[in-house]
């Protein structure tokens, strides 16, 4: 079975810049005061879930909204609506989408001159019912063409469109409009994206046997995406989640496009591909799908980034000028291996959201992973032992503050004066530590196994280890940025934003290209600095690959991405090979 998914599947603007106000505004926050939507703040239950869980509530008629922060929706408000908020106490925070604020202030525009606003869209809406409110009493709303007939005699007319309208009916009801009324203005106030969705899934559902919409029932901009799939003769299943999906129906489909709507979130989308992916395949098929199976299980199990964390510390070991062991290298694919398995367990909402097939897949197994996990940890403290006290205490130290990073060490009666009460929390940390603890595992334990004083290898190989290894985790938390800021999570791209840090990796990759370059040329490292360039030009690349959108998902992303340790191994041992 072939999936086509539509590319402008997912959050749009608007509503990305709601949910970027609304969890800036939830950090800000301190413990005088609650944060509150007028109305939930996207029509999709799970989300609204999240929101919940994080203290983030929406406004009731018995909300005691003083000192509280009322953040507006992308919809808008009405200006009555606004005045009854800040007479209540409260600060609003403004998070109505721009497209709506310029249907409203052409409205609010046209009425002072005495039109009369004629508004394309859906009665009960609650972007349609704020827009109405800067009609001055003169607003009047068209849900279906055949209500044009019906609408009062009026002097002056301006037209609009509710943002998320079907662009063909606006079109087909301003023509009736200026029809029946001569002094009559319009305006094309659908947003941008949103016809552009409706124009790719008019061209997917011509292309596939059946099309899935995945978004909230009580989403309109969801619910006609439905509408204009079945108008195309596509036989269109609605779902909310990949729970609501029937398989069964799709037995004599081929080919199946998924879309969604504006506030459907992609962790939500990945999940239904993901569970019609699995169903019905031919034997070619099965032939892939299997060897998928165990490309999934190798990388998902965190084996492969354990095979990468051994080629890395062998690549840090020649790097060094040291004779390689396997004990080094061991101790490294153990420690990170461990890590990144107990991590999965330690992060479980973070990897439901961003990373539903992986959650999946460790939920099934959990106690065969979670005993994996530990015994990979035991070993790695046990072959250190066995090896130096210096590499034992350097691995113990290295466990011991990844159990005390989540732990709030700070007391709740002093975030006031200290806003991180965990090292969890401080901006960028996650980053950080998980770089050091491979640049630990990788470079560091073999110079300790040598017993060699300082040499300025040891800096080079330190931070070659740790600015792939961070770049590499700085990527994957760009790719997650839309789960992470749900709960609350300070990565760096969520603490700079996404630009920056992009430009922050390109200065990174610059600056140890001319590092390696550097060492290798005054002979404070082995030649092998020269070779390790390319690399250093590889995690350019997929950053660039990444940027581009030409992979952006999962499996293939961290694939390609945790290759680099791999491939650092290699050239290592080509190096090694042609100089010995």
């Amino acid at each position: 079975m072939r999936i086509k998914v539509a590319k402008t599947a997912g959050f749009c603007m608007g509503v990305r810049r709601a949910m970027d106000i609304l969890l800036d505004a939830a950090n800000e926050n301190n413990d005088d005061g609650k944060v509150f939507t007028d109305g939930p703040l996207i029509h999709n239950p799970q989300v609204l879930e999240y929101l919940e869980k994080r203290g983030i509530h929406v406004v009731n008629g018995q909300t005691d909204l003083s000192k509280s922060t009322v953040v507006i929706r992308a919809h808008g408000i009405t200006p009555t609506r606004r005045k009854e908020i800040e007479d209540m106490g409260a600060k609003v925070c403004d998070a109505t989408c721009p497209h709506v604020m310029r249907v409203q202030s052409i409205i609010k525009k046209y009425a002072a001159q005495g039109y009369s606003t004629v508004i394309i869209g859906d009665k009960g809406h609650a972007e349609v019912i704020g827009l109405l409110g800067y009609a001055e009493g003169k607003g009047h709303v068209v849900q279906e063409l055949d209500e044009i007939e019906q609408l009062p005699s009026m002097d002056k007319v301006c037209v609009v469109a509710q943002t998320t309208q079907d662009r063909r009916m606006f079109k087909e009801a301003i023509d009736r409009l200026k029809t029946r009324y001569s002094d009559c203005e319009s305006f094309e106030t659908i947003c941008s994206s949103t016809y552009k969705r409706q124009d790719e899934v008019i061209s997917l559902s011509k292309s596939v046997d059946a099309m899935v919409v995945v978004g909230g029932r009580g989403s309109a901009n969801t619910t006609r995406l439905v509408k204009i799939c079945e108008s195309q003769g596509t036989p269109t299943f609605h779902v909310e989640t990949d729970s609501e999906l029937d398989l069964s129906k799709f037995k004599d489909f081929d080919t199946i496009g998924v879309t969604a709507g504006a506030s459907t979130p992609n962790w939500m989308i990945k999940r239904v591909v993901e569970k019609i992916r699995s169903y019905k395949v031919n034997r070619y098929e099965k032939l892939l799908f299997g060897l998928k199976s165990v490309a999934s299980f190798f990388i998902g199990s965190c084996t492969y980034v354990g095979l990468g964390a051994a080629s890395l510390c062998y690549a840090s070991t020649v790097l060094l000028g040291i004779q390689p062991r396997v004990s080094f290298c061991l101790i490294a694919a153990l420690f990170i291996f461990s890590m990144q398995v107990l991590n999965h367990f330690a992060n479980k909402e973070a990897v439901a959201l961003n990373e539903p097939v992986k959650a999946k897949f460790y939920e099934r197994k959990q106690h065969l992973f979670v005993g994996l996990g530990t015994a990979g940890a035991i070993a790695s403290f046990i072959l250190g032992f066995a090896l130096s006290k210096s590499i034992f205490f350097c691995i113990f130290l290295a466990s011991l503050f990844g159990i005390f990073y989540r732990l709030e060490i700070i007391p709740k009666s002093l975030s006031k004066i200290i806003r991180y009460r965990s090292l969890e929390q401080i901006p960028g940390s996650k980053e950080i530590f998980y770089s050091i603890a491979w640049a630990v595992s990788t470079a560091l334990i073999p110079f300790l196994g040598t017993r060699k004083s300082f040499i300025p290898s040891l800096a080079i190989a330190i931070g070659f280890a740790f600015s792939i290894a961070f770049i590499r985790a700085v990527v994957l938390d760009i790719r997650d940025i839309q789960g992470d800021r749900i709960l609350g999570k300070e990565t760096i791209p969520i603490a700079i934003g996404k630009e920056l840090t992009k430009k922050i990796l390109i200065a990174l990759t610059a600056a140890v290209s001319v590092l390696l370059f550097v060492s290798s040329l005054l002979g404070w490292t082995t030649t092998l600095g020269y070779y390790l360039l390319p690399c250093v030009a590889y995690a350019f690349g997929y950053q660039y690959l990444f940027q581009k959108r030409i992979v952006s998902e999962g499996l293939l992303l961290e694939t390609i991405a945790d290759f680099n340790f791999i491939f650092a191994g290699i050239i290592a041992f080509v190096w090694k090979s042609s100089h010995f």
